[in-house]
């Protein structure tokens, strides 16, 4: 059993050391010319190209689709894709029939990568430059300084002090794999004077927030100002409305006592001008109270007649 492992340990291995490696390199969506190496070919000769054992092209067969070449045979190849990675292998022959040439190319098509994004963050002391390389994997990082290259300088962040930035300094990165290259936009690391020492609350400016809070404060004072002023003046008018109910409920029983008084109590000013114009004797005649009314009494039957005075009037002299 051991002896079994031990030889398919011994082929795997063989088998990953003959695996053949990408000997060159293209992006998605680009052309690439894979070159024999010949100088111009004849009519005569035999060509041939395979993709991965799969005739592509023969000068001497048709084939479907067929790819373009370039004027001395070589193989053009088109809006490249993924599925175009693989080995080609091209073979030559003379009006004889002899090889005169068997080589293979294998080509890896590779995602192209993005343009990225240069950032920078100020501290205390230093200046902290990242270089955003968005959803491309495998990348390899440079960094330039006044198109100047700045050797070991392969991550993705690079921190510089403030002392050594000037004004004048321009920072690219530029992202690369073996298939494309992209380069960010020329920055400028400015940092104001005051930016490392900015007082932030909540990931705000302190001045910031305080208006914000001075602002707030003052319309909610005036908001219960005024809550206050409406609550007051509601029950203002709630009251006032309660006493002209009671008012008005209690003003049937009122009334006619109000008519009375001032039916037996004229006021002060008619009775005094009253009092003065009335002579003596109809101020004691006045003074005294009138008798009340009495009212009429029926009559017996059995009363006697009342005598009617006889009227006389002037008598005439007879002649």
């Amino acid at each position: 059993m051991s002896v079994v492992t031990l030889i398919s340990l011994i082929l795997l291995s063989l088998g990953f050391a003959g695996a053949e490696e990408c000997t060159m390199y293209a992006a998605v969506g680009k052309n690439k010319v894979i070159d024999h190496g010949l100088e111009l070919l004849g009519q005569s000769f035999h060509l041939r190209w395979t993709h991965d054992s799969k005739i592509v092209y023969d000068t001497r067969k048709n084939t479907e689709p067929k790819p373009q070449t370039t004027p001395n045979g070589s193989l053009l190849l088109t809006n490249l894709q993924l599925n175009n990675t693989g080995s080609y292998q091209v073979t030559i022959y003379d009006n004889m029939g002899k090889l005169v040439l068997d080589k293979t190319t294998r080509l890896c098509v590779l995602l192209p990568v993005f343009k990225p994004r240069l950032t920078h963050t100020c501290t205390d002391a230093s200046v902290s430059l990242r270089c955003d390389v968005g959803n491309s994997v495998d990348v390899n990082v440079v960094w330039s300084h006044n198109r100047q290259t700045l050797p070991g300088s392969t991550d993705k962040t690079l921190t510089i002090t403030k002392a050594m930035l000037k004004p004048v300094d321009r920072y690219v990165c530029t992202v690369s794999n073996k298939a494309s290259e992209e380069k960010s936009d020329d920055v400028n690391p400015e940092c104001t004077e005051d930016s490392s020492s900015t007082v932030l609350l909540f990931g705000m400016k302190l001045w910031l927030m305080v208006v914000i809070l001075a602002g707030g404060g003052g319309l909610l004072l005036i908001l219960i100002v005024i809550t206050l002023v409406c609550v007051c003046q509601s029950r203002r008018r709630r009251a006032s409305r309660i006493k002209e109910e009671e008012e008005m409920r209690l003003a049937p029983l009122t009334q006619p006592t109000r008519q009375a008084s001032l039916h037996h109590h004229p006021p002060k000013s008619q009775s005094r001008t009253r009092t003065k114009n009335r002579t003596p004797s109809q101020a004691t005649q006045n003074s005294r109270p009138l008798p009340l009314p009495r009212s009429p009494q029926p009559e017996p039957d059995d009363a006697p007649p009342i005598p009617i005075p006889r009227r006389t009037g002037p008598r005439n002299h007879r002649s």
